[in-house]
């Protein structure tokens, strides 16, 4: 695996640590090259140390599974190394989320340099889009988009709600959704006592939940999307705010719910406000909603660990996949850990 150092690496390999059919031969950071992972991840039960980037990149063999836990510009370059060298990829980053190469311009702040990949990804949301268990390139979802995405699309293809008005979607998020370079606006000091919205209309992850919404609905709607910035490690709480289309109840909601999730083992449906507490260091979604009477507007919440079903859970279900594996394996409710 490629970027072991960063929150979501280090999650990711503290889940692999128990993985019953999953051997980690490589674990890539050059801060940390030399560095026994058991040093850094609790538990882990071989002697195997950080090895630097470019060691790691030269000795992938083919028909191995990389998985990226790096930037998204990082994934760019890296990921067309990786298929070439016969391996096949779970990326969590953004950089093959989108289709359109323009996007990555708009939202991403730089050019493609591979984007005639981008067809040939896949978008990882297992509750609603596995991939193919050949995929040589999986897309693996947002942290926001996750929830926000697990907690519009029921609605959207069941028809409850008309695809004329704009999806409102809030989102808080604890610190480590923002990764562990180091940047004034997350220290303590920044943080502690404060709650602040950022990237107002700009950020990345808007694209990707109206792609996916898409994909899911054969609609085309629109998200209006905002980020706050919580003073917490780990979790996120998305709220989806849309009105409803005429005659529709909670009870209707509810039910298109049970519909979508119904067997589904890491989404718990709940009749109260999820809570980020309830999800935390698992895999689980929680999903609640509650329909406003007097203004006819659905409120729709989201639950989820970001280290987690946000990034290193989701991509094992999606390792999973490709190993044709169950979703679960490797995956109890209560994995993961705290940084």
């Amino acid at each position: 695996m490629f970027g072991g150092s960063g929150y979501s690496g280090l999650e990711l390999l503290r889940i692999l640590a128990w993985h019953p059919q999953v051997r980690v031969v490589a674990a890539s950071s050059d801060r940390w090259a030399g560095r026994p992972v058991a040093a850094s991840v609790a538990g882990w039960p071989t002697d195997l140390g950080f090895t630097a980037h470019d060691d790691v990149l030269a000795a992938v063999k083919p028909h191995q599974i990389a998985l990226l836990a790096t930037p998204a510009k990082t994934s760019a370059v890296l990921a067309p190394q990786l298929l070439d060298a016969g391996a096949r990829v779970v990326d969590l980053s953004g950089a093959f989320r989108l289709q359109n190469p323009d996007a990555y311009v708009q939202w991403y702040g730089f050019e493609h340099p591979c984007p005639t990949l981008l067809a040939d990804a896949h978008y990882g949301l297992p509750e609603l889009l596995e991939v193919p268990a050949q995929a040589r390139l999986v897309a693996n979802p947002g942290c926001y988009a996750t929830a926000a995405i697990l907690a519009a699309a029921p609605l959207l293809r069941e028809r409850l709600i008309p695809t004329s008005a704009p999806i409102i979607v809030d989102g808080k998020s604890g610190t480590t959704g923002a990764g562990r370079s180091v940047n004034e606006a997350l220290l303590h000091a920044e943080v502690t006592e404060n709650l602040r919205a950022y990237r107002v209309t700009k950020h990345q992850h808007t694209p990707e939940i109206e792609r996916a919404l898409a994909l899911v609905s054969k609609q085309a709607p629109k998200v209006s999307f905002t980020a706050h910035l919580v003073p917490m490690r780990r979790g996120i709480l998305v709220s989806v705010y849309v009105p409803v289309v005429d005659g529709v109840d909670e009870e209707a909601a509810r039910a298109a719910y049970g519909k979508a999730y119904g067997r589904a083992p890491f989404i718990r449906l709940v009749d109260r406000p999820p809570e980020t507490a309830a999800v935390r260091d698992s895999n689980l979604t929680e999903i609640g909603c509650t329909l406003d009477p007097r203004t006819g507007v659905l409120c729709a919440f989201a639950a989820i660990d970001n280290l987690v079903k946000g990034a290193a859970g989701q991509a094992v279900q999606n390792l999973n996949r490709l190993l044709s594996l169950p979703t679960g394996i490797g995956l109890s409710p209560g994995a993961g850990g705290a940084p």
